[in-house]
């Protein structure tokens, strides 16, 4: 079987291997198998498929695989062909990915925001390289981010991307208590700003207010009135 991206080849294995049903707020609503929003605010036809010289890779805690909340994906909706998606092991990451931080070639950035006293490499910019400039989100609550981040011996090695402080938060489904916390899809469209690529990063912010709009609506069970992101990204479509 094919899949459009690799997360929806992550959600379909844990489809198979789940031993319990995953049971989300908002359960009876009919939604789109493939947005996971509800039907009448489905985010499918909104979706642009980007490309750009820079990769990411998205580690999803297992808890985040089946939220319709859950941003990481969209990351893999819009740049499929540049994004790999993983589930977080503190002890037995996934083979494939072990490999794609070892490649030669492949100059990987964590994004994590890190405290003043912190021993870990860390760089506020990306300069120009012919390496494949990989940025490493890790996607899950902040208290599990954390953990991700400090438990995963694998990755110690790999330099931090601090993203700037002055961050417009504009994630309508989930806050942080922290100003220099974003979500994921919202760290991703900073990575690619800071690395000079502001075309998909204005891209990737209409289809995070897409995807709030849409969500928001599922939530209050109206549909979802479209806006200036929406016209935008249907002239992406018709280009």
């Amino acid at each position: 079987m094919s899949f459009e991206n690799q997360y929806l080849q992550l959600r379909d294995e844990r489809l198979r291997t789940s031993t319990r049903q995953f049971l989300a707020r908002g359960k009876s609503v009919a939604r789109c198998e493939r947005c996971q929003l509800a039907a009448f605010a489905c985010l499918c036809r909104w979706r642009p498929r980007l490309q750009s010289r820079f990769e990411f890779i998205v580690l999803m805690h297992r808890d985040e695989v089946f939220k319709p909340t859950n941003t990481g994906r969209l990351i893999a909706d819009v740049l499929p062909d540049q994004t790999h998606v993983f589930c977080w092991s503190r002890t037995e990451p996934d083979p494939r990915l072990l490999a794609l931080l070892a490649e030669p070639d492949r100059e990987c950035f964590v994004v994590y925001p890190l405290d003043e006293n912190s021993e870990r490499p860390v760089t506020d910019k990306i300069s120009p390289s012919e390496k494949k400039q990989t940025f490493i989100l890790l996607d899950g609550t902040w208290k599990q981010g954390g953990r991700m981040f400090h438990l995963s011996q694998w990755m110690k090695h790999l330099p931090c991307l601090a993203l700037p402080q002055a961050l417009l938060r504009g994630y309508a489904v989930r806050k942080s208590h922290q100003d220099n916390y974003v979500s994921t899809f919202e760290a991703a469209a900073l990575s690619l700003e800071m690395a000079g690529d502001q075309q998909n990063s204005d891209f990737f912010l209409d289809y995070f207010s897409v995807f709030n709009a849409h969500y928001v609506a599922t939530r209050q069970c109206v549909p979802p009135v479209p806006g200036d992101a929406h016209h935008r990204l249907a002239a992406i479509a018709r280009a």
